[in-house]
């Protein structure tokens, strides 16, 4: 099973890269529709979506979902936090 860790929540199209593709660019193609995530700041559970984009270069994976009111939290492998910007 894969473990997601925490990356960041932020506003609905704030610009957010992960190796070097801003997500927000991409249409987003759903892999998973139940992803298992722990909200970093108060615990909860929530079962957000794991979501795939990918350019002629690149194919990243992430999971996202809606903490609140157009703030997105993401959640990504272990190996992908090195290549954020």
């Amino acid at each position: 099973m894969v473990q997601w860790k925490f990356a960041i929540a932020l506003h609905e199209n704030e610009e957010y890269k992960i190796k070097g593709l801003n997500i927000w660019n991409f249409s987003w193609n759903c892999v998973d529709k139940k992803v298992e995530v722990q909200d970093p700041y108060e615990g909860n559970v929530y079962y957000f979506k794991e979501y795939e984009i990918e350019n002629e270069n690149e194919k990243v994976n992430f999971v996202a979902g809606e903490f609140s009111n157009l703030m997105v939290g993401i959640y990504l492998k272990d190996d992908l936090s090195e290549g954020l910007e």
